[in-house]
């Protein structure tokens, strides 16, 4: 599905029939498309546009209200967050330093959800991933921890 460029959120940088890849939820999916594009709360200096990433969903009629979109900053942070869930639920290791401070919950019927469910999604992160690294890497973010 085509994902509109007339509304406020101007997609440049598209990811269109998301729904087919969407993880466990591939062909079942209200998420019809990913973007990365001029947010909607771009403020009025064009030459200092603000850029956000938006999954666009849509109900079967029209496209959907809640369609998120979010500074790309953000969507960084969130899977630094769920890559250190996957080493707490793996090692028992939280990956926490002094600009990325983040704790755990000590309830132990939560910790266990979390770890059936983070299993559960395993085999449609596991791609995501390897692609994330891979595209890190031809980046040139790898050679920087060294």
């Amino acid at each position: 599905m085509d994902i509109p460029t007339h509304l406020n959120h101007r997609p440049i940088i598209k990811w269109e029939n998301y729904s087919k890849t969407d993880g466990r939820f591939a062909n079942d999916t209200d998420a019809q498309g990913l973007s990365v594009g001029v947010a909607q709360w771009n403020s009025s200096d064009e030459n200092k546009p603000d850029i956000s990433v938006k999954v666009w969903r849509h109900t079967g009629e029209k496209w959907s209200r809640q369609s998120e979109e979010i500074p790309p900053h953000r969507l960084v942070d969130m899977t630094s967050l769920l890559c250190s869930a996957l080493m707490y639920v793996r090692n028992d290791v939280l990956l926490s330093d002094e600009s990325f401070s983040i704790t755990s919950s000590q309830d132990a019927i939560l910790l266990e959800k979390l770890k059936e469910g983070l299993q559960k999604e395993e085999p449609f992160l596991e791609s995501s991933l390897l692609r994330l690294a891979k595209m890190l890497k031809q980046l040139g973010y790898c050679d920087k921890l060294k």
